[in-house]
């Protein structure tokens, strides 16, 4: 089961198209090092969360997408919690979400401010927007914290022409890319992903020499090859993947 169709069952479809949205473009703004970016697309999040809030307080009522929330400040948290839901819903969440909104807001992300943009806020709201939808995804499906961060870890994902996707099959349709580009650029479509699912995709058959070539990417910082088989990509492997695809005229999804 997809986090898309877990928050699908509980929660209006296009809420959850919405929050997903702008959950994927705040992971990948800040994976680019795009702070401001990453901090406006923050706000976006923030208003999708809260009309998933209305639809549980008001039975799926919810304020249109075309129209504008009210503006968020103590009487809206106060509403939240005397409302008949969850505790998260009606406490641990609306008060992080308005963490989230302060950011953005009040600190340049949003608007003029003295201070700008910095890794030090995006990291901040990442790390609030990740645990607000785990949360969401908790509630939605009933399954233990550990399994919903692994779901989440897995929801990033960028369309490249350059793949055919057909089930669970994945292919590079350009054959000329090596195979450390391969890997980079697999992982730049998703990640994380396990060494053996790499190595199937790609169809590598020596897996010793398949696993050096990963370790080499791991020396170079390009990626993160964890104790249990999982790889991440880095900054700096993202930003190499997309200067290959680029070399080759390949359209960045």
């Amino acid at each position: 089961m997809t986090v898309e169709k877990l928050l699908k069952q509980r929660f209006p479809a296009e809420l959850a198209d919405a929050l997903l949205t702008a959950y994927k473009d705040i992971e990948e703004n800040y994976s680019l090092g795009k702070w401001k970016a990453s901090e406006v697309d923050a706000g976006q999040f923030v208003e999708a969360a809260r009309r998933i809030i209305e639809s549980e307080l008001n039975a799926g009522k919810f304020t249109p997408l075309d129209q504008k929330l009210p503006n968020f400040h103590q009487g809206v948290l106060t509403q939240y919690e005397q409302g008949n839901m969850d505790e998260s819903f009606r406490t641990l969440i609306p008060r992080i979400l308005y963490g989230i909104y302060a950011v953005r807001s009040k600190r340049g992300g949003g608007h003029l401010a003295g201070v700008s943009p910095n890794v030090m806020d995006a990291t901040l709201v990442l790390g609030n927007v990740k645990w607000v939808l785990a949360e969401m995804v908790r509630i939605a499906s009933g399954l233990p914290a550990a399994q919903t961060q692994k779901l989440l870890d897995e929801i990033v994902e960028r369309k490249l022409d350059i793949l055919w996707k057909r089930g669970n099959i994945t292919r590079i349709l350009d054959t000329s890319f090596k195979t450390t580009e391969q890997i980079l650029i697999l992982l730049y479509d998703k990640s994380p992903q396990m060494v053996e699912e790499l190595q199937q995709t790609i169809e590598y058959s020596n897996a010793s020499r398949f696993r050096k070539l990963l370790v080499g990417l791991h020396d170079k910082r390009f990626i993160e090859v964890m104790r249990d088989g999982t790889c991440v990509s880095t900054q700096k492997g993202v930003l190499e993947a997309e200067a290959l695809l680029r070399k080759r005229k390949i359209a960045l999804g």
